[in-house]
């Protein structure tokens, strides 16, 4: 009896404390929307009644988070899983400080009174998506279901939720353009864009003044082309005719969580489990580029859904899917043509050493990749009256492979201050010791991955566009393939120095995802070619952090660029081979590394 009313005890003090941090959360919402609705809008009714829109989302978002708890969690009774749901929301107790915040002078041209109100509810939002999904995943780690599908579900919540905060700052660059062309195919059902610049139909999306056409857009016969490719702009057409922009970037989300969940997929069909295979899950989601593209209309996330689209159909021995995948990867970009040649190699000398059905798999294979090959060039040729992308955009084949630019390139795709991987996410600095456990195990994939991405990346290397967007936009793409050597490492880590350095390179990605989705502004902007973190960071410290790191964007390059690139990647393999060779004597192929798929 004395055990029964301790138990009643315990769920009364529960079910206060759980009532208790509901309702100063809550109010604490209800403080900030608030104050910041009568700040901006000087009319206290309409605040009020954006404080309620605000209460309820705040229910809705809660029977979400608890939707996704109860589909993931296989404790039935689902014991105590409010008190630390509703913790994940302590962030929102950060509103108390919008008084001090909007007093703070932030750096032009964004100081301004909406600025410091949007970086506000970012810094409690974003924190919020983070320690929900950390803390979701780890409650749920042992919950025997399939690890891409635990990390799929829970990348749908993450992504998504980033991008509905993401989407608040002005799109530049190259989007605009993407949009332009799907909100013309949706009122005009044509790609002529002389309506659109001419009229500014593009203000219902871009708010930068006004939008002009690039250089390499074509007029044929008096109508404006862009030289943009359209297979990211049919993707995103139905979210766009929905919900304009919103859904167009809620699409790329997405499609982003997809990316992810393919990855993993293809690692779980190759063996990989455990504790490694969700510790690769974690990196993709919070510490790759995955996120920094998530909500952003451009090739490289709908390319890294096909990578991983293509290691499935290459597992499963879907010749026809494969060749019809590899074939829609030229509708993304046309740079595409540096992963689908290697793949087309690995393929063709592994194909001719098949004894059995060879010529019917390679017929299948030939099949499905003339069809949207076959399809692009018809498009290319009706509205550009040429058969090629190359032709379309006036650039000659030699044009992106110049010698001159290579060692620019190298170092620039790892170490530059806009575009490099290592810079951004140096957790992927363990793919080259990855790649060496990979050649060295007994799995299906490896010499197709390897070979993949090595020949991707050399050839990039003499891409004049490097660095022109910030973050590593070109290594999006082939993040699966990241994924896929990086688990090959993980999986002999154990706790000593490696893991350290390892955790350690993971947090340091984690922190820069964060704060480029905190400040979404800082995603779009450079200023000067530098890296906007390191420019305020040592504006902060007082100190020249931009000067200590390689800049391959500058228009006179600094010989000390090569000289920290040089230093950087000799450590890296010094390490990788260190690691390797500390490992390679454990005999451990991937049959006993992983245990087989069923």
């Amino acid at each position: 009896m004395a055990n029964k009313n301790q138990k009643l005890t315990s769920f009364r003090q529960l079910t206060f404390f759980n009532l208790l941090l509901f309702v100063i959360l809550l109010g604490v919402m209800e403080y900030f929307f608030l104050s910041a609705g009568v700040m901006l809008m000087d009319n206290f009714t309409r605040a009020a009644e954006l404080g309620e829109a605000v209460l309820a989302a705040f229910v809705v978002l809660l029977a979400l988070e608890m939707g996704l708890i109860f589909k993931l969690d296989n404790n039935k009774s689902k014991d105590h899983f409010l008190t630390p749901l509703l913790l994940t929301h302590l962030p929102w107790v950060l509103g108390l400080g919008l008084s001090f915040v909007v007093r703070y002078n932030l750096p032009d041209p964004h100081n301004f009174l909406l600025r410091k109100i949007e970086i506000l509810f970012g810094l409690m939002w974003v924190t919020h998506v983070f320690t929900f999904c950390g803390w979701l995943l780890w409650r749920v780690r042992g919950n025997r279901k399939p690890v891409s599908l635990t990390f799929g579900l829970v990348a749908i919540f993450f992504f998504v939720g980033i991008t509905v905060w993401t989407i608040s700052c002005d799109i530049s660059g190259d989007e605009p353009h993407y949009l332009l062309m799907a909100q013309n195919l949706i009122r005009h059902g044509n790609l002529d864009l002389t309506d659109g610049y001419q009229n500014k139909t593009y203000m219902e999306f871009y708010h930068r003044g006004d939008l002009e056409p690039q250089g390499l857009e074509h007029v044929v016969d008096g109508k404006r082309y862009s030289h943009h490719p359209l297979g990211p702009v049919l993707l995103v057409l139905p979210g766009f005719f929905l919900l304009g922009r919103l859904g167009a970037a809620l699409t790329v989300a997405l499609l982003a969580a997809w990316a992810l969940y393919l990855s993993l997929r293809v690692l779980e069909l190759t063996g990989a489990h455990g504790r490694a295979l969700q510790a690769i899950g974690t990196v993709g989601l919070f510490s790759s580029p995955f996120l920094l593209f998530a909500g952003l209309v451009f090739p490289e996330i709908p390319t890294a859904c096909l990578m991983g689209l293509t290691l499935l159909f290459v597992l499963q021995k879907r010749w026809f899917w494969l060749g019809l995948t590899l074939g829609v990867f030229l509708w993304m970009h046309n740079r595409n043509v540096l992963l689908v040649m290697p793949i087309l190699a690995y393929l063709g000398v592994d194909l001719l050493t098949h004894k059995k059905d060879r010529w019917n798999e390679i017929k299948l294979l030939a099949a499905g990749f003339a069809i949207p090959v076959g399809l692009l060039a018809v498009y290319f040729h009706s509205i550009y009256g040429v058969w090629t992308p190359l032709g379309a955009h006036n650039e000659p084949f030699t044009s992106l492979f110049r010698l001159s630019h290579f060692w620019i390139g190298f170092f620039g795709l790892l170490l530059d201050q806009e575009c490099g991987l290592w810079f951004y996410f140096a957790i992927f600095g363990m793919t080259l010791a990855g790649a060496l456990m990979l050649w060295s195990s007994q799995n299906p994939l490896r010499y197709l991955v390897i070979w993949t991405f090595s020949f991707y990346f050399i050839f990039m290397s003499f891409y004049e566009n490097l660095g022109l967007t910030p973050g590593t936009r070109y290594m999006v793409g082939v993040t699966p393939l990241l994924l896929f050597m990086l688990y090959h490492a993980f999986a002999k880590l154990k706790f000593n120095a490696w893991e350290v350095l390892t955790l350690v390179s993971f947090v340091g990605g984690v922190l820069i995802n964060w704060i480029l989705a905190v400040v979404p502004w800082m995603r779009y902007n450079k200023l000067e070619g530098e890296n906007m973190m390191l420019k305020i960071f040592g504006n902060v410290l007082h100190m020249p952090l931009t000067a200590s790191q390689p800049g391959f964007q500058a228009p006179v390059i600094d010989v000390h660029s090569y000289y920290i690139s040089i230093f950087w990647v000799i450590v890296t393999i010094v390490l990788s081979i260190w690691f390797w060779r500390e490992n390679k004597d454990n005999r451990q192929t991937a049959k006993s590394l992983v245990k087989p798929a069923r």
